[in-house]
């Protein structure tokens, strides 16, 4: 196991990474971003867990190649704007593991532990992101985006229907997700980077949870050892996540809503909108289960702390999904 001052340090990395990655002014500078947060990472995930070498092997090799990729579309753009921004657009879906690139974020983020499972799924999207949203996109690039926000929805919805396991199935929510962030992105509305940061915030408090109390699979939620404060705080958290009104994560998606104008992006949205009622069911179906045990056979095996983060987290999204009506109310006026 690393030590916690060198985990320290790679965390700074990954971060210095990002910073020069979406600050640089030349592409030679982007791809040096990129490569340090990437060369940060892989130890950072690995944290002296044999289990987690060839994940971070599987991914730096997916990495490299879509920076290598990126870097050659960037210097090679001069003569062939048309084609290289294409590239681009596709380097970055690559690196963000969007649709139709997703298998390796399944694979990778079902290896890994909670908190870089949080790491992969939050920090590790920032560059892609916001290089995506400053590159600029022409009409192929616009298509295949909103190819990936379908394809991500349609995904990220039918797939997590059967799954048991709760990383696959924030993997799975993930794609639905970052389908929401790129429809804002797409007509470079900065709004996505108001959907991201919610995003992250949902899920900081689902996977802040699911640490506390260990679970990996849907079948441990079902073990009496969890106390009611700690499936209650889940429930919520996870309905969030689903995007379930009026809690804090129906309000980016009302945000993407109102924005949304178009025949193209109208369609697109009516694909996300689908997707989201699917993600939806499978969070209820999770969280119902979890309602129809006994409590009065659960003992508490949680110290105060971890009760009180866990009840802090279920009073923000509450009065964070009141908010949100409050602001509807006077959006709507």
């Amino acid at each position: 196991m690393l030590n916690s001052f060198w985990g320290f340090m790679f965390f700074i990395g990954m971060l210095s990474g990002v910073w020069i990655s979406i600050h640089s002014n030349s592409w030679f500078g982007v791809w040096a971003g990129l490569e340090l947060n990437l060369i940060c990472f892989i130890p950072f995930i690995i944290q002296g867990d044999t289990m987690c070498s060839e994940p971070s092997v599987k991914y730096f090799l997916v990495q490299a190649c879509a920076s290598f990729l990126l870097f050659f579309s960037g210097v090679s753009m001069v003569n062939y704007t048309g084609m290289m921004k294409s590239l681009i657009t596709v380097s970055l879906l690559v690196k963000l593991g969007a649709a139709p690139f997703y298998f390796w974020y399944l694979w990778v983020g079902n290896s890994l532990k909670w908190i870089q499972f949080l790491s992969l799924s939050t920090i590790q999207k920032i560059s892609p992101l916001v290089l995506l949203f400053y590159s600029g996109l022409n009409k192929g690039s616009e298509v295949m985006i909103y190819s990936s926000i379908i394809v991500g929805g349609v995904v990220g919805g039918i797939g997590g229907i059967n799954e048991a396991s709760l990383r696959k199935l924030l993997v799975y929510s993930s794609l639905n997700h970052m389908g929401w962030m790129m429809m804002p992105l797409v007509v470079e509305n900065e709004l996505w980077l108001v959907y991201f940061f919610f995003y992250c915030l949902m899920l900081m408090m689902v996977v802040w949870i699911l640490y506390l109390l260990k679970l990996y699979y849907l079948n441990q939620m079902f073990s009496v050892s969890i106390s009611w404060v700690a499936k209650l705080t889940l429930l919520v958290s996870f309905l969030s996540l689903g995007g379930l009104p009026p809690l804090l994560g129906f309000f980016p998606k009302f945000m993407v809503i109102e924005m949304s104008s178009g025949s193209l992006m109208l369609f697109s949205l009516f694909f996300l909108i689908m997707s989201s009622v699917v993600t939806l069911f499978y969070y209820l179906r999770a969280s119902l289960s979890v309602l129809m045990l006994d409590h009065s056979k659960i003992k508490s095996n949680l110290t105060f702390s971890e009760k009180f983060s866990m009840i802090l987290i279920m009073a923000m999204t509450i009065i964070g999904g009141v908010m949100s009506v409050l602001f509807f109310q006077s959006f709507l006026q």
